[in-house]
């Protein structure tokens, strides 16, 4: 298998997931494949449509708090009580303290970053699963044409030693155990129909895409040698799940400050007018014209205010206590992951090494020496030196390593994603 790009994939998506809305028509690589599948993957735009709404909490987290509008008013004329109302109007405003908005900010944008981490952990997991489906798929048809190289090769033995029994030159039973070959290699064929149904039917349910549309049929691509410590290196760095706790543990650390800042009184100032009016029963004066008038009396006030909450240090003692432990909690998950990465790194390096060394060993020390075999028995059996049966048995064992073969090359192509994975990044 190719080592391509594969989590180069998640980051184009990721920004550039609109621009992708329509899936290409012709699939001609596992990366086209791996592409398509994450981006008609429904699982996928929902952990998108997280990512959308923690930029908008990061947005949020920057409002400062809104202004209040105060409008008040009094009467007297419902009870009876004449010339007496006021009327005012006021402004208040909250002032955040202790740099909580700034914290705030930060522990939105740390949230955005693990978002857009844990996207594309998984995105790499679903990248990982296509491309072992279609090693299985790719397995199934070479097994399929195999098979079929096989069965036309029987029939036109058949063939021709059917004539052969016809005129006597061969004896009715070799056409009768090349008739035993032929089913027994259709009944290996029908199997191996069977699980090529099934693993393209898989390979499309991973990426979503119909039956119109062609999955390339490539043969598999040996994967260039690298160093373990390189890939481990490249693991602790690149890995989008260790990214993920990083960023989880650096924003349970930010919300222990943000804690602290919230269990911090604010400052609310406020500032007003009021105008009361006011009549005196019974009183009367002269206005300005001589005219006798009741007596009113108006005030105009001015008010302003600051308030502050009064809290004592046990009154966000619980949310730091929580926050606290939520660090705590993520700060272990991390370590965790940074002493298990290495060791599932080394073990998929080790299964690769395992697998790519038994291709080389199937194929010079088992393929090879097994169709020289076979062509010397043929030589033999056309001379009259050894029977159909000997031929039909190095036939046989030829075929058994060719699947054989085949299944080791998949699991050399699976344990190449695997790798991939285990380390987070594409490999060369």
């Amino acid at each position: 298998m190719q080592g391509r790009c594969v989590f180069f994939l998640p980051v184009l998506l990721l920004s550039t997931g609109a621009a992708l809305a329509q899936q290409p028509t012709v699939i001609a690589s596992a990366d086209d494949l791996v592409r398509v599948g994450i981006q008609n993957n429904r699982d996928l735009a929902s952990a998108r449509a997280r990512i959308d709404e923690a930029r908008g909490q990061v947005r949020q987290a920057g409002v400062w708090p809104a202004a209040n509008l105060d409008l008040t008013g009094a009467t007297g004329e419902p009870l009876g009580t004449t010339g007496e109302d006021q009327y005012g109007v006021g402004v208040s405003q909250n002032f955040e303290t202790f740099g909580k908005r700034g914290k705030r900010i930060r522990v939105a944008k740390i949230g955005l970053s693990s978002d857009e981490a844990d996207w594309q952990d998984r995105a790499a997991q679903l990248a990982f699963e296509i491309r072992s489906s279609f090693a299985d798929l790719q397995a199934q048809r070479r097994k399929v044409k195999v098979l079929d190289q096989l069965l036309d090769l029987n029939r036109e033995s058949l063939r021709l030693t059917t004539a052969r029994v016809k005129d006597g030159d061969a004896a009715p039973l070799e056409a009768s155990l090349l008739q035993v070959e032929i089913s027994r290699a259709a009944v290996m064929r029908a199997g191996a129909e069977g699980r090529l149904h099934s693993a393209e039917s898989e390979v499309r349910g991973l990426t979503g895409i119909g039956t119109s549309i062609q999955i390339p049929d490539i043969d598999p691509v040996p994967s260039a040698a690298v160093e373990l410590t390189e890939l481990i290196r490249r693991a602790l760095a690149d890995r989008p799940d260790l990214k993920s706790a990083r960023f989880a543990e650096e924003r349970e650390i930010a919300g222990i400050s943000m804690a602290k800042a919230e269990a911090k009184p604010d400052v609310t100032v406020s500032a007003g007018y009021s105008r009361q009016n006011s009549q005196f029963d019974g009183l009367y004066g002269f206005t300005s014209s001589g005219a006798i008038s009741p007596i009113r009396d108006r005030v105009d006030i001015l008010n302003f205010g600051v308030s502050i909450p009064l809290r004592t240090p046990r009154s966000g003692a619980g949310n730091v206590q929580s926050a606290t432990a939520r660090a705590s909690g993520a700060k272990a998950h991390r370590e965790f992951l940074e002493r298990s990465i290495p060791i599932e790194v080394e073990a998929a390096y080790q299964r690769w090494n395992t697998a790519r060394d038994s291709v080389l060993t199937m194929q010079s020390g088992v393929i090879d020496p097994s169709q020289s075999n076979l062509k010397i028995i043929q030589e033999a059996y056309k001379a009259g030196q050894l029977r159909l049966l000997d031929v039909l048995n190095q036939q046989r064992q030829l075929v058994d390593a060719q699947l054989a073969l085949i299944d080791v090359q998949a699991d050399a192509t699976r344990s190449w994603a695997e790798l991939e994975r285990a380390v987070g990044g594409n490999l060369p």
